[in-house]
């Protein structure tokens, strides 16, 4: 990948992270009532998941740290804490977990809150929320039977595109680019959110 490609990339990662601690910190001020919010839960796993993509991308911790001028000493100890997750038990268990984690973070929010009102700013992270998780089962799936017809069986017919493209990304690229593009997918999800 030529210099300049790669350099655009570290700069689209890095606003798209500075503006994400902006915001999960703003939300969490606000948000007293309950542990986590639809909001918090996608805004966190955003940030570690912008995160480990600079580390696969092979941005040091140092280049990630320096770059951020705007950023919490707290933040800053966050993003260490993700790149030593992924030296220690792999990228792609990195982003398994960090998958998982959203998960049980917005079951609980919803066994908590329910479904928010489609008229409620909570909604469209409700929607991010299910859709990322839709996705994170189909690699799951891909993963397990590495056969189609037994990856479609397991999805709703709503998503039976979605799993036949993730399944060929996988043949072709392996899971990383699934786990990577499943990630860009949620980023473009909740930055559509935050554009109305």
């Amino acid at each position: 990948m030529p210099q300049f490609r790669k350099l655009a990339l570290l700069c689209v990662s890095l606003i798209s992270f500075i503006s994400l601690f902006g915001v999960t910190f703003a939300h969490a001020e606000k948000r007293q009532t309950a542990e986590h919010s639809y909001i918090s839960c996608a805004m966190i796993t955003s940030e570690y998941l912008t995160a480990l993509q600079l580390y696969q991308r092979g941005v040091t911790l140092d280049t990630a740290q320096t770059s951020l001028p705007k950023v919490s000493r707290k933040a800053k100890q966050r993003l260490s804490q993700i790149y030593q997750l992924a030296e220690n038990i792999g990228i792609l268990n990195a982003y398994a977990d960090i998958n998982t984690n959203y998960s049980r973070c917005a079951e609980k929010v919803f066994k908590q809150l329910g479904t928010p009102a489609r008229d409620q700013l909570e909604y469209g992270y409700y929607y991010c929320a299910g859709e990322n998780k839709r996705r994170f089962e189909i690699i799951l799936y891909s993963d397990r039977y590495m056969n189609l017809d037994k990856v479609v069986k397991k999805v709703a017919d709503t998503h039976l595109s979605v799993a036949i493209q993730y399944f060929q990304l996988i043949e072709k690229e392996g899971l990383l680019a699934a786990f990577d593009y499943t990630a860009n997918n949620l980023k473009a999800c909740l930055g559509n959110l935050r554009a109305l």
